[in-house]
């Protein structure tokens, strides 16, 4: 269209607009009070509108801070935050001792420790380093894969006993944290974090580490570690337990019968009599013999003893379990285990020239019955292929011809009683038989015979490495000048000259060498054996001795007044091997005076004498020396120990395995078989072999042949019995006020990071406050509305 059209037809309208826009409508007039009333509406409608928008805004607030009331918001602070962000240097310290075997449910105590700890392990924050320490084992690296933790933590199923105690962990944690940060490669400072799982038994807390504790957590660089202890200790526990069984000696001879003491405890309701029932039973048999159980009632915080009668055993190594009938909430204490040996004498062997001479010597061991003494001469002594001296005779005197060869080193100790010349024969002598074994370990007594008979160059620079003196002449103290001094004993009524024979010089010196030291206990104890000071044997002859370098001089001759001018009685010395070391294996002991039997042998000394005990004592005082007392025997140990358990001497061949057998489980794999080197002597059996209790034996079986066994026993130690708590401030004193969290059915069901965020701080939970808010808005919307819809109506 024109656009002159367009434009024409929009000025037609034009008119209509102006009309529109300047119409004016009439005037209109209120009636007065009509305009009161609608000016009185318009107030009343602007009050209500302010209520409603107040009573809206109110209600709105309720409905907004309920919601934010249901999402729990926190606040952040200063204090360690389980929750946040930042990784976390956590060490896990897990208490595994037996005391945390408690089980009053289903689930023990270190069920529940291994639960929550995983637990703590899936809050940590992501990239958290973690390590896991368990009181058995101390060793431990940084874990940056949780994963790895889990397992390890899954892997403590049963408690060990004879570990340390959770302030040792705690150190070690101190030790791991102190280098967290270079060896995790951390961009900033790591929080740290030591959670520790226990029972808080006295057993395992050590007080006395505090301090040392404190400053080893200042060596840690800031931030210092926080701490947390989770208490799954009982309050109320209750328990019998097996406390010790006990048996002395452990070394028994055969068809002798053994008495064993068992003490059993037991805590409970305080003053009640529990009763209980103890069943011994012999290792590897089928069942327990019901008929030596017996009995026992325990008053709740005391304890009970009861002794066993054990007969007709087996002679060898005898290991015994004694256990109560009835199994309680610690199995760990429920059963102990004892090892002894039952069997004949031992062994040892005289070399001497004139086997009728070693009369008095072997029947004196033969009265005591602790040692059998084999005579031979020197020609029945052998070099076997290896260098091994080995002797050769007749077990039985009525069969001479049928000879067994057995080595040197299976005798507890060789004598040497009045050979003429050991040097003998040439380029086989007895010296080089002897030295090997020695150099091994073995043990030698040497006794020279009659001046005249004895050639000393057979003693002396030959075996210059061996002997603890150079032999010299005999001294006959009835011709020396000046003579020796009056010599005296608590029976003699006085004083006797000296040339009637000098006494050993028992002073407290000389009673403080081991030798002697039985002496010194029958003089401290007044026991019949005393006779040996009130009535001292007297010698008249002996051999003149020059110490060598090393050699101890174990007591003297009173032939002096001056102690340094008195002459050796017995002397001792160490054998070294200069194959492995130089270092001290062997040893011999020299008796200056003979002790053969000969036409002359009264003009020496009145050992033999029977008016005392002197005869018997003496020599079985040196032999058990040097092989050992079987007094002092033990085959019973804590667990954790370390074990020393001597190799048979002169069984072992080079490729001889000893097995190793322990409680189900316990030894399996690798370590079930040792192979002992070429010269060692002893096998030692440390943790964590030894952190399960039970009953161990190791053996030797080339073939289906036995040949050697031995054994020992770990018992956990009897304070795991001991259920009480350490006290919770002893606790605190180191790891801060607040910071031990029990674990009790109140808080089975509560998650450990709100356990951990109530205890640490880290944040601020907002939740009981705003929920408290709410209520306190719901009640003030009630009171507004109630008074305003009053109003209206």
């Amino acid at each position: 269209m024109n656009a002159i059209l367009l434009a024409g037809a929009a000025l037609v309208g034009l008119p209509v607009l102006l009309h529109l826009i300047m119409k004016q409508e009439p005037k209109r007039l209120s009636f007065p009070a009509y305009r009161f009333l609608k000016q009185k509406l318009k107030t009343n409608q602007r009050k209500l509108r302010l209520r409603h928008f107040i009573l809206l805004a109110l209600r709105m607030l309720i409905i907004a801070l309920f919601t934010l009331t249901l999402y729990q918001p926190s606040l952040k602070s200063d204090q360690f935050n389980i929750r946040g962000e930042q990784p976390v240097a956590a060490v896990i310290v897990i208490d595994t001792s037996p005391s945390m075997g408690y089980a009053p449910d289903k689930l023990s105590r270190l069920d529940e420790a291994r639960q929550r700890a995983i637990e703590l392990l899936n809050d940590l924050p992501d990239r958290s380093p973690v390590a896991v320490l368990d009181t058995a084992d101390l060793s431990a690296v940084w874990l940056q894969d949780t994963g790895a933790a889990q397992r390890r933590i899954e892997d403590l199923k049963e408690t060990r006993g004879g570990g340390h105690n959770v302030s040792a962990a705690i150190a070690a944690a101190y030790q791991l944290l102190a280098k967290v940060d270079q060896e995790t490669d951390a961009a900033d400072p790591l929080q740290k974090l030591v959670a520790v799982f226990t029972d808080r038994t006295a057993s395992s807390w050590d007080g006395t580490r505090t301090e040392d504790l404190k400053k080893l957590r200042e060596q840690v660089p800031d931030p210092k570690p926080t701490h947390v202890v989770f208490d799954f200790g009982p309050d109320q526990p209750v328990n019998v337990s097996i406390l010790a069984v006990e048996m002395k000696p452990q070394i028994v001879p055969a068809n002798q019968t053994v008495t064993v003491d068992v003490t059993v405890g037991a805590v409970g309701a305080a003053g009640e009599a529990i009763e209980a029932v103890v069943t011994p039973k012999l290792t590897g048999a089928a069942k327990a013999d019901s008929s030596l159980a017996k009995p026992v009632k325990v008053v709740s915080g005391q304890t009970q003893r009861v002794s066993f009668e054990l007969r007709n055993l087996k002679p060898g190594l005898n290991q015994w379990e004694f256990a109560l009938s009835k199994p309680d909430n610690l199995a760990a204490d429920n059963v102990r285990y004892l090892t002894f040996k039952v069997g004949a004498a031992r062994r040892i062997l005289t070399i001497t020239d004139d086997p009728k001479g070693a009369t008095f010597w072997q029947v004196a061991h033969l009265t005591k019955e602790e040692f059998d003494c084999l005579v031979v001469t020197p020609s029945q002594i052998e070099t076997a292929e290896g260098g091994q001296a080995v002797v050769k005779f007749a077990p039985d005197p009525k069969k001479p011809a049928e000879l067994v060869t057995e080595d040197l080193r299976s005798f507890e100790t060789v004598c040497l009683l009045a050979v003429n010349n050991p040097n003998l024969p040439a380029g086989n002598t007895l010296w080089d038989k002897l030295r090997p074994m020695l150099r091994a370990g073995g043990k030698l007594i040497v006794i020279p015979g009659r001046d005249g008979w004895t050639d000393p160059a057979g003693y002396n620079d030959v075996a210059s490495d061996l002997m603890p003196g150079t032999l010299g002449k005999v001294i006959d103290t009835r011709r020396v000048t000046p003579p020796p001094p009056p010599q005296t004993g608590s029976t003699w009524e006085e004083p006797r000259e000296g040339k009637n024979g000098v006494t050993w010089v028992l002073d407290e010196k000389a009673l403080a060498q081991p030798l002697l030291k039985p002496i010194d206990a029958w003089r401290q104890q007044r026991t019949e054996r005393l006779n040996v000071i009130s009535n001292p044997r007297v010698t008249w002859k002996f051999w003149d001795v020059t110490p060598a370098a090393g050699a101890t001089v174990a007591v003297r001759y009173r032939d002096a007044e001056k102690p340094e001018q008195q002459h050796p009685a017995v002397l001792e010395r160490s054998v070294t091997d200069p194959n492995d070391g130089n270092k001290p294996k062997g040893k011999v002991v020299l008796l200056t005076t003979r002790m053969d039997v000969g036409d002359d042998r009264d003009n020496w000394h009145n050992y033999w004498a029977q008016d005392g005990s002197w005869f018997v004592v003496f020599p079985n005082l040196l032999v058990r020396y040097l092989a050992g007392d079987t007094e002092d025997a033990n085959f019973n140990y804590p667990t954790g120990a370390t074990v020393t358990v001597p190799l048979p001497r002169g069984k072992l061949q080079r490729e001889s395995v000893v097995l190793f057998e322990g409680p189900p489980n316990v030894i399996v794999g690798n370590d079930a078989t040792i192979r002992p080197g070429d010269k060692q002597t002893e096998l030692r059996i440390s943790p964590p072999k030894t952190n399960a209790p039970g009953n161990y034996a190791l053996s030797v079986r080339p073939g289906a042949t036995e040949v050697w066994r031995d054994g020992f026993s770990l018992n956990v130690p009897a304070d795991e019995s001991n259920l009480a708590k350490v006290d919770v401030k002893d606790v605190e004193e180191l790891v801060g006020e607040g910071r031990v969290i029990a674990v009790t059915p109140a808080t089975k069901n509560v998650s450990l990071a709100d356990l951990l965020t109530t205890t640490l701080g880290g944040l601020i939970d907002l939740f009981p406050w705003l929920l408290i808010a709410v209520l306190g808005l719901l009640v003030g919307e009630s009171f507004i509305a109630n008074r305003f819809y009053r109003r209206v109506r």
